[in-house]
């Protein structure tokens, strides 16, 4: 190095005096080369004892989720949909009407097997009241016994017809309510497969109006591989997975 110097003092005077504040500023860059920068400090060590131990093993598989109950809604009577009063693709509660059904012509069929009935029961009182003259009558030997059993036919002719005329008065009250189409359970309602003014026939492929899918449980369907089986099994066997408790 000091020969280095020595050299360049001696060009510096030969070049003449304007040169040497540049010699003096390449002096001092050429001495700070032999300068030591700071020490490093020494990094820390962490030092962790590795022992075996047991670790949750997780696996995964593609799946596919799956109503635990999916519930068909159909109609069970004819007639013409009046108008759907859910929205479709929402969650629907228990007992929530789904469609409504045109109700006059039921309500007309109810009617009429109401009055059916009345005229049942009117005839059934005429009987009844026939039956309770001619008993008296019979036993003073004013009427024979065949007046007697007419007017017993009569009156369980007329008993009959009105339970007859019940039945169909329940039977009009069913189709009625029918023409309220409801959900029998909470879930996830389909799209609705008719639309507002079709008609419905109940002995047809259209009397399916929508499907309503449970949320709460969920079925969960995924499938293994029997290789990945095996592999499982030899591994369970060598100690080296552990089935849960």
């Amino acid at each position: 190095m000091r020969e280095s110097l020595n050299k360049s003092f001696d060009r510096l005077r030969t070049n003449g005096k304007l040169l040497i504040p540049f010699a003096i500023v390449a002096i001092l860059a050429a001495c700070g080369e032999d300068k030591v920068g700071p020490a490093i400090a020494p990094s820390e060590v962490t030092v962790m004892r590795v022992e075996p131990g047991e670790t949750p093993v997780s696996f995964e598989y593609t799946a596919q989720t799956e109503s635990s109950q999916l519930v068909e809604i159909r109609t069970r009577v004819s007639g013409f949909l009046d108008r759907r009063t859910y929205k479709e693709g929402s969650l629907v509660s228990a007992g929530q009407t789904l469609f409504q059904i045109d109700r006059k012509p039921f309500e007309a069929q109810l009617a009429a097997a109401r009055g059916e009935m009345a005229a049942q029961q009117a005839r059934l009182a005429v009987a009844q009241a026939t039956l309770a003259r001619v008993k008296p009558l019979v036993e003073q030997n004013a009427l024979s016994k065949k007046d007697l059993d007419d007017a017993n036919g009569s009156e369980r002719t007329a008993a009959a017809a009105v339970e007859v005329a019940r039945a169909n008065v329940m039977s009009a009250e069913l189709n009625l309510g029918y023409t309220t189409i409801k959900s029998p359970i909470k879930g996830l309602a389909s799209f609705a497969k008719v639309q507002e003014g079709s008609y419905l026939n109940a002995n047809s492929q259209e009397a399916l109006l929508t499907t309503v899918a449970a949320l709460d449980p969920m079925r969960v369907n995924f499938s293994v591989s029997e290789n990945e089986v095996l592999k499982y099994r030899e591994m369970i066997d060598k100690g080296i997975l552990k089935t849960p408790v």
